[in-house]
């Protein structure tokens, strides 16, 4: 998944409403977030995993919060990867006719 997609929708006000939803209450902020992958690129499939450094606070009270999120590819990207992946099948189709010839 690119960088700039996922900094469109996973941003400070991403992660408030998760903690909101998730129990911590409507008075948590988040003031600052740092987001970087938690494996490498290809590692869960199609999916990136990263991890979310974020500042909280709650209630005046400041603390740091590391999440791990895995966050799915668009829907361009998954017909990238399903466009390389037939010319993949192709391509080995086309290796398998060519051996039968050969051998």
């Amino acid at each position: 998944m690119a960088e700039t997609d996922i900094s469109k929708w996973l941003n400070s006000s991403f992660f408030e409403t998760a903690l909101r939803s998730g129990g911590y209450g409507q008075n948590v902020t988040v003031t600052l977030s740092e987001i970087g992958r938690a494996t490498d690129a290809g590692d869960n499939y199609a999916c990136d995993i990263l991890r979310a450094k974020l500042q909280v606070t709650l209630d005046g009270h400041r603390s740091t919060l590391s999440l791990i999120v895995k966050a799915q590819p668009t829907k361009e990207e998954i017909a990238k990867v399903n466009i390389l992946y037939c010319v993949k099948l192709h391509i080995y189709d086309m290796c398998s006719i060519l051996n039968f010839f050969i051998i």
